[in-house]
């Protein structure tokens, strides 16, 4: 009989010399993790997703390939796996399908074509058209005049910030530019200067 799992876990790690805690210490892993995993027990793990990373951590420490001690895994401790979280009828997973009438069924090319032949004609004509056709225009001149207008009133704006006169100096700096004098304190609540 083959040896299982955690057997070939467990002399893989005897085979490198070294202890469960010297183990658990060099993969930061508990030291009951790996006395669990060596004896099968992977009933500890909350779910078969931390069961695989620590099989697959542990495998790589001792130098063992971790796919075929994960396969094992599956296939002994967690064969009932959960459905998958998508439903392959559900509509999410017919959008992700390529369409079925593209690009080989003509009858749906031919349909969507006429489609859209009957959307982009013209439904009006005569007065009707004509009352649309200047109400678009109207809009369009409304349009300009108010980006007209707004552009004069910015440069307007830009014009008249440029001719106001900055402060010659702005007080804060003449003050950092003098050299400030020397204070000295003689006595509590008296201060000299050297100037």
């Amino acid at each position: 009989m083959a040896a299982t799992l955690g057997q070939q876990l467990k002399a893989a790690r005897e085979a490198k010399g070294v202890s469960a805690q010297e183990a658990g210490a060099a993969t930061k892993t508990l030291t009951k993790m790996i006395v669990a995993m060596e004896a099968d027990n992977f009933s500890g793990m909350a779910a078969p997703t931390y069961a695989k990373g620590f099989i697959r951590l542990y495998a790589g420490y001792l130098g063992l390939n971790p796919d075929p001690l994960i396969q094992e895994y599956i296939n002994r401790h967690a064969p009932d796996t959960k459905p998958p979280l998508v439903d392959e009828d559900s509509q999410l997973e017919q959008n992700r399908r390529k369409p079925s009438f593209f690009p080989g069924n003509s009858k749906w090319l031919a349909g969507s074509a006429k489609k859209l032949s009957s959307l982009l004609k013209p439904r009006t004509s005569g007065p009707a058209k004509d009352l649309r056709a200047l109400a678009g225009g109207a809009a369009a001149l409304l349009v300009l005049i108010i980006l007209a207008v707004s552009v004069t009133n910015c440069a307007r704006r830009h014009a008249a910030e440029k001719s106001v006169n900055p402060p010659a100096e702005a007080p804060a700096r003449m003050l950092l530019d003098k050299p400030l004098p020397d204070l000295y304190l003689v006595e509590p609540g008296k201060i000299e200067s050297s100037r």
